[in-house]
């Protein structure tokens, strides 16, 4: 089956694959699979290979199957288009896009609570699990995984390309095109990300940086390039 799909989608797939079964696989050594999650920078369980590793990492099967199905339904269609260093380049721009707002938007809270982004750091908070707090007030420092910020940027991609084609959203039982589709997924995680709910466990910042890195990411290769090269 993986032999019919396009290499750069293969290995992505692969290596989601391989942190899946090391999540499993690293409590029976007593390694903590969290370390392969992304933290805050100011958070004492952040470490630098988590700005890549949390793109393949997922929060159960459920989160893992709907992200390897939705990276096979737009992955391959922009691999075909860009070619391969082009579509990886494009997923690992696009995750650390994610990375970006996202980082930006804790950042945010967490000024605006203690007047510093680094408060562990400089000794303005007290450090608890996963986050500081201040007073009653906490502000959480994560952690963050899995690849849609990356595959929103590839979906983003997608919108550019074949802004007409028609798409089936989940729940929705008729057919809307791209063009459509995707502003309309970006605004509903943009007034969840501002609403801040209680126990929502989507990073809806990450989604919107990684859809705006990747369509940004798009539009100054298609710039650059001769528009009959696309055709």
């Amino acid at each position: 089956m993986l032999n019919h799909i396009p290499p750069g989608l293969r290995n992505l797939i692969i290596l989601i694959g391989l942190v899946g079964m090391a999540q499993i696989a690293l409590p029976n050594i007593n390694i903590d699979p969290v370390q392969l999650y992304l933290f805050y920078p100011d958070s004492d369980a952040f470490r630098p290979w988590q700005l890549v590793t949390h793109m393949f990492a997922h929060g159960g099967f459920t989160h893992f199957l709907f992200n390897v199905i939705a990276l096979i339904s737009f992955g391959g269609i922009i691999e075909y288009k860009l070619g391969t260093r082009r579509f990886l380049t494009l997923y690992f721009i696009s995750g650390l896009g994610a990375v970006l707002l996202h980082y930006i938007s804790v950042g945010i809270e967490v000024y605006q609570l203690t007047e510093t982004f680094f408060p562990n750091l400089n000794g303005k908070a007290e450090n608890i699990v996963f986050g500081i707090q201040l007073g009653t007030k906490q502000v959480s420092y994560g952690p963050m995984l899995g690849a849609s910020g990356a595959i929103y940027g590839i979906m983003a991609a997608f919108a550019f390309f074949y802004p007409n084609e028609e798409m089936v959203f989940l729940f929705i039982p008729y057919p809307i095109k791209a063009k459509y589709l995707v502003p309309i997924i970006l605004a509903i995680d943009l007034i969840f990300g501002f609403t801040n709910l209680e126990n929502d466990p989507f990073a809806h910042f990450a989604h919107l940086g990684g859809a705006l890195a990747g369509f940004l990411t798009v539009s100054v290769w298609f710039k650059k390039w001769n528009r009959k090269h696309w055709r």
